[in-house]
């Protein structure tokens, strides 16, 4: 069966620009449609952000209403709705990835008589602070995704989460899709490290700053400094940079890398943090993101915050790595054992990556393939 896709985005310019020419380069068979989401097309954004508020004072006084709850969710939802109210394409799947795009999904869907899907990557009634946010897309959620031909999740716990929200949710439609990434993208390097090296912690994210944990970690890995090294991957913010790093003389800091090179680049590591500091934010307790995927991919010991879902995971694929409470008084006593743990650690490398190479996009894929396959016949 040949498939062709459409992608609807938005323009933002800020730091995921490149990264957008990027996935259009690799992606030359994709049609790829952009909104304009900021002042630069200035009476749209006018229209979008007053419409946003208007929604949202509506969505106080009819709490049920799914229109003005997808209006309160963001500007980008009407904006999203005008597209499709213009375009002539009818799919024959619309697939909606973020809150702002359900409303619009389920409109064009039902306009052609066509499935539609949401894809639930975080469980957003767990997000942040602003009740009326909250409250607006538990209504999206409630009111659509029993609609949906299918719903999938990013992690086990997102989807039992959800489940307990919305109980009339049919069985078997809702199905678990790891952030897990091609076989290809990893490999393990046939050379050994000598024993006189220190132990290779790395890091990642698309920005290194406060509020990941690393902060509370740092002071901990000060006492052991003599006998490991901390490589940070990602953009660095500069208070951050000034007041936590530029002292450390263990840390080295490497610049945001393309998704198959950093994966690639994890195999000169050791260990891999999958630090979360969670606090009182649900989804990040609950999330499984693709930093923890890709160094369990990669063969690292994974050394993981004891966020739910990451100790659910631990638990799962154990002696593959530990939980740490970033909290904890004797935080200082379980890094002094990893690093007696070196050799061991690396040792097993090559049983860690062969025991995950089951876990990848070409097996994880399946499972989304079949909901398609069904919706479409």
């Amino acid at each position: 069966m040949q498939i062709t896709v459409t992608v609807v985005a938005f323009n933002l310019h800020n730091w995921t620009t490149e990264k957008e020419k990027e996935i259009n380069k690799e992606l030359p068979n994709v049609n790829f449609h952009y909104l304009e989401t900021t002042r630069i097309d200035f009476f749209n954004w006018l229209l979008a952000s007053t419409l946003e508020k208007v929604g949202r004072l509506l969505f106080r006084c009819f709490p049920k209403n799914v229109f003005y709850s997808s209006m309160a969710v963001g500007k980008r939802s009407w904006l999203l709705l005008q597209w499709c109210k213009k375009t002539t394409e009818k799919p024959d799947l619309i697939i909606a990835h973020n809150p702002a795009a359900f409303y619009p999904s389920y409109w064009l869907a039902k306009k052609n008589a066509i499935p539609f899907a949401l894809d639930i990557e975080d469980y957003h009634p767990g997000e942040g602070t602003d009740d009326i946010l909250k409250k607006a897309i538990i209504l999206l959620m409630k009111q659509l995704m029993p609609l949906a031909v299918y719903n999938s999740f990013a992690s086990p716990l997102i989807k039992e989460y959800t489940e307990k929200l919305i109980p009339k949710l049919i069985v078997g439609k809702n199905i678990v899709v790891n952030n897990v990434f091609a076989a290809d993208e990893f490999e393990l390097l046939p050379f050994k490290k000598t024993d006189n090296e220190k132990l290779q912690l790395v890091w990642f994210s698309q920005f290194i700053d406060y509020g990941r944990g690393l902060e509370k970690l740092l002071p901990f890995l000060d006492e052991n400094s003599k006998y490991l090294e901390l490589t940070l991957i990602g953009n660095l913010r500069e208070p951050f940079f000034l007041h936590e790093i530029s002292n450390r003389e263990y840390i080295h800091c490497l610049a945001p890398m393309s998704q198959k090179e950093l994966n690639l680049q994890l195999s000169k590591y050791d260990v891999g943090l999958a630090i979360e500091d969670a606090g009182k934010d649900l989804n990040r307790d609950i999330c499984l993101t693709n930093k923890i995927w890709a160094y369990f991919q990669a063969g690292l010991y994974v050394v993981a915050s004891d966020t739910a879902a990451q100790q659910q995971f631990i638990q799962q694929h154990a002696p593959n790595g530990m939980c740490i409470n970033l909290s904890s008084k004797t935080l200082d006593i379980e890094i002094n054992a990893l690093l007696q743990s070196k050799e061991q650690i690396r040792a097993a490398q090559p049983n860690r990556f062969a025991a995950a190479t089951t876990f990848n996009w070409e097996n994880e894929s399946a499972t989304l393939k079949a909901k398609w396959n069904g919706a479409l016949q």
